[in-house]
């Protein structure tokens, strides 16, 4: 049996919710990424130095770890902007034209009986 469903509308907030966490988890990573990659040109440019430049080792460092919450804040903030801009676009769209119709198959479940028979 086939069934079709119409998604008519979107919930914004919960849109704004969702999508805020998982660009904040991708932010993390990112940020992750970033620091590691800062940290390791701290540590390159202090060793291929003759002078070296007093402290660019530990100023990465702490920009690297400091890039961890602020690339994780910015990408969940951002992230959920854009897609709630495109949920409202989608609100407006489908108030137009119509929703995006999605087709179903339920399968034939057996039922099972639970009377026994008595002889």
């Amino acid at each position: 049996m086939r069934r079709t469903l119409e998604l008519k509308r979107v919930d914004i907030g919960s849109l704004f919710k969702v999508a805020f966490v998982l660009y904040a988890v991708l932010g993390l990573v990112a940020g992750l990424m970033f620091a590691l990659v800062i940290m390791m040109m701290g540590s390159l440019g202090s060793f291929l130095s003759d002078e070296g430049l007093p402290g660019f080792g530990m100023l990465t460092g702490v920009a690297g770890v400091a890039m961890v919450p602020v690339l994780a804040m910015m990408y969940g903030i951002m992230g959920s902007i854009v897609v709630t801009m495109v949920g409202l676009l989608y609100n407006l769209a489908a108030g137009r034209v119509g929703g995006v119709k999605f087709e179903f198959e339920t399968g034939e479940t057996a039922t099972v009986s639970t009377t026994t028979a008595v002889q």
